[in-house]
C-alpha cells in the first residue's frame, strides 16, 4: 500500500506533466471512476514515476504508466511509444472498461483481472477464492481501492478548500443580514 504522501507525490507529479487531462479524458471517455484509473496507474508505475529510462516496467515486460503487458497486449505495445502517455492511459482505461463489464461491475474482479487476467481471476473465484489470490502480492484489488480512497480525498480536498474560502464570507453576509434586518427598529 501506497502511502497517503507517495499519493501526493504521485498526483503533483501527474498535474506537473499534464497527465491530469488525458486521466480526465479516460475516465470520462469510458465511464470509470477517475480515483480508479489514477490509483491503477499509482500500483503500476507509481503513475509514471517508477518507470525506467526506456518507458518500461516489470523487467521490460510493461510500458508506460498503465503498464499495458507486451506479452498480453502486443498489438498496442508493438504500435505505441513507451512514452505516449495519452495512448496508453487511454488503452489501459479501455482494457479496464471491458473487465468490468465482463465481470458485471464488480470493480475487485475486474481490477484483479488488469492485473493477473480475466481466466486467473474467474478460475479462482470460481473456486470460491477472493479474486487477489492471483494477483501480485496477493493484493492488488485491494490495494486499488484503498489507493483509489486516498486519491479520492486528495482530489477532493482543493475542491472543498476552495468552496469553503467562497461560504465563509457568504455565510457572514447572511448571518449580518439576518442580524440587521431582525434587530433594527420597525
Amino acid at each position: 500500500m501506497s502511502s497517503p504522501l507517495s499519493i501526493s507525490v504521485e498526483l503533483t507529479y501527474v498535474r506537473l506533466r499534464g497527465l491530469m487531462g488525458y486521466f480526465q479524458a479516460t475516465s470520462k471517455k469510458y465511464g470509470l471512476p477517475l480515483a480508479l484509473l489514477l490509483a491503477v496507474a499509482s500500483r503500476e508505475s507509481r503513475m509514471g514515476l517508477a518507470l525506467s529510462a526506456d518507458g518500461t516496467g516489470d523487467r521490460g515486460h510493461g510500458i508506460g504508466v498503465m503498464q499495458i503487458d507486451k506479452r498480453y497486449h502486443p498489438g498496442f505495445t508493438r504500435a505505441h511509444d513507451p512514452f505516449d502517455h495519452q495512448a496508453n492511459i487511454d488503452y489501459g482505461g479501455r482494457y479496464l472498461g471491458v473487465l468490468l463489464r465482463d465481470f458485471g461491475g464488480d470493480i475487485l474482479q475486474a481490477v484483479a483481472a488488469y492485473n493477473a487476467g480475466p481466466a486467473n481471476v474467474r478460475k479462482a473465484v470460481h473456486t470460491g477464492l477472493p479474486p487477489d489470490v492471483v494477483t501480485t502480492g496477493g493484493d492488488y484489488a485491494s490495494d486499488i481501492q484503498k489507493r483509489a480512497n486516498l486519491i479520492r480525498r486528495w482530489l477532493g480536498m482543493p475542491a472543498a478548500a476552495s468552496q469553503a474560502v467562497y461560504l465563509v464570507p457568504a455565510g457572514l453576509l447572511l448571518l449580518l443580514t439576518y442580524n440587521y434586518l431582525t434587530t433594527r427598529p420597525r
